[in-house]
């Protein structure tokens, strides 16, 4: 009970003031060079962006199709790209790029990880709490969404990029880790006034979960390609330079699938599903929960399963086996928390 109401805590505070969160684990490089955006084309089923500032979530493929890894990816001047990926990914990512850098290409590959911290400042206070630390303008109309700049935060140098993992208003401060316990001060001294509050990985969870954010290491794996994952948005098939995967992937959408993602609502008492969970319709094993948590925004149990594609495409109500018990699973078409964007 206690665990529960501090993560409950957490999320009510981001979703009411502001809150922040260390994220410096993340993998970092640094891409740069005249080649770098032909580079990174052919690695990305995504297309990478044409506009200085303009951020986009990229995946790399293997030959199979399947997912490699997930990318962060903002593009900044003279062809630099700084591209993000999982803490678990640091040395397997690098090697990739390293491996797929043609021999002709101008390419510089940084592996530039412990040289930045990340400081993730979210909640509808965030932008009132920052503007007293900067002189950016951070309007939306001149700081949107899925937009970075290299700016001054209390007179330290940040990549400040808009996104976040969370689903509220928020910036991503990305600085020189000498710098970092400096900016932390400055923005918890002036958060005091914005009731700022730390939090953690398991508001995470929840607060991703309530946006249908698939993660990492769960719905995305080495297994999955983006087909099964429910990821149209974020492969373009006819982009002009084709991409590693990009054959496999259109030979799934020909062929078919076996298995496919859904998004549920769990009615659940005391106990949540977590992952690993068997999914049941009829009786019958059809899938498995990848994860799960209590989303405290939506008051609602949450989890994510991969299931017989026919059935994911026909069939809104499932069961999923937790504690021994089988709890009713209804399939969610949209996000359980702001469906519109509009924090």
């Amino acid at each position: 009970n206690n665990s529960f109401n501090y993560v409950k805590r957490e999320c009510e505070n981001v979703q009411k003031n502001v809150g922040i969160l260390d994220l410096s684990t993340f993998s970092k490089y640094e891409i740069s060079g005249d080649n770098s955006e032909t580079f990174l084309e052919r690695l990305c089923a995504n297309k990478i962006p044409k506009n200085d500032g303009s951020i986009i979530l990229a995946h790399m493929l293997n030959e199979k199709g399947r997912i490699q890894s997930e990318l962060t990816i903002t593009r900044f001047q003279n062809n630099s790209f700084y591209v993000l990926s999982s803490t678990a990914s640091e040395f397997r990512d690098l090697d990739w790029f390293l491996q797929h850098r043609k021999e002709n290409e101008n390419v510089t590959i940084k592996n530039i990880t412990n040289e930045f911290g990340a400081l993730v400042l979210a909640g509808p206070k965030s932008r009132d709490l920052l503007s007293e630390l900067t002189n950016e303008d951070l309007s939306n109309e001149k700081f949107p969404w899925l937009k970075g700049k290299e700016i001054k935060v209390a007179g330290i140098q940040v990549k400040a990029l808009r996104i976040n993992y969370i689903g509220e208003l928020g910036w991503e401060l990305h600085h020189s880790f000498q710098d970092m316990e400096n900016l932390y001060d400055q923005i918890m001294n002036i958060g005091k006034k914005y009731n700022i509050s730390n939090f953690g990985t398991y508001a995470v969870n929840s607060l991703r979960l309530e946006k249908a954010y698939k993660g990492w290491g769960s719905e995305l794996t080495g297994e999955i390609s983006l087909v099964e994952a429910g990821m149209e948005r974020f492969y373009n098939i006819n982009k002009k330079d084709k991409f590693i995967g990009s054959d496999a992937l259109k030979e799934k959408i020909s062929k078919g699938i076996e298995i496919k993602i859904v998004y549920l609502e769990v009615n659940t008492e005391d106990a949540d599903p977590f992952g690993n969970e068997p999914v049941y319709y009829n009786d019958k094993i059809v899938g498995v929960v990848t994860s799960g948590g209590y989303g405290f925004r939506v008051n609602k149990s949450l989890a994510f399963a991969y299931i017989e594609a026919e059935l994911a495409q026909n069939v809104k109500e499932f069961q999923i086996k937790i504690q021994g018990e089988k709890r009713r699973a209804t399939v969610l078409e949209d996000m359980a928390y702001d469906p519109n964007n509009t924090k």
